[in-house]
């Protein structure tokens, strides 16, 4: 079943517009710094977060790829977007690679970046889930940024860095 999700609109109504699409334990603020330029040339940027993620609601689970996707077919009919260009990292490219597969009509584009139509193997997703439930996600926040970022990276950049860590350990 679909749910409502969090989200936020910016450009012009009347332009192409283009769907953002999460990674897991982040929300809709990753693509912030990818807002203005798209605004800038021509698009309508909707940002959203995942279900479980940012303000989004967290219904009981467990969640499928075709809930993923059936919240964003909802979200699109909400606002009254018949087709979209669709961009997902990593858990958002999941669901971009399920949008353009059950409902082709509605994805004029599509980028998927780090992402695979299988997410690796299933014990090291148990595993990482139970240490979540366990701990937090504060205590997978410096790993996440260990895999998305070289050091040198988080080094010259800190406080974005900090940044993406807090919203990984809030999600």
């Amino acid at each position: 079943m679909s749910i409502e999700l969090n989200h936020v609109a910016e450009g012009p109504e009347d332009a192409p517009v283009v769907v953002l699409s999460n990674s897991l334990g982040s929300d809709l603020r990753m693509w912030e710094p990818q807002v203005k330029p798209l605004v800038e040339h021509g698009f309508r940027v909707i940002r959203y977060d995942t279900r479980g993620h940012g303000a989004s609601p967290v219904p009981p689970g467990p969640y499928r790829i075709d809930d993923l996707g059936g919240d964003v077919l909802t979200l699109l009919d909400r606002l009254g977007v018949a087709s979209a260009h669709f961009a997902g990292l990593s858990l958002g490219g999941m669901t971009g690679l399920w949008l353009a597969a059950h409902a082709p009509g509605r994805v004029r584009g599509l980028v998927l970046c780090c992402t695979s139509a299988r997410p690796g193997n299933r014990q090291m997703w148990l595993d990482r889930a139970a240490k979540v439930r366990a701990d937090g996600m504060a205590e997978i926040a410096d790993g996440s940024l260990g895999r998305w970022f070289t050091p040198a990276w988080v080094e010259a950049h800190p406080g974005e860095a900090a940044r993406l860590r807090d919203m990984t350990a809030a999600t």
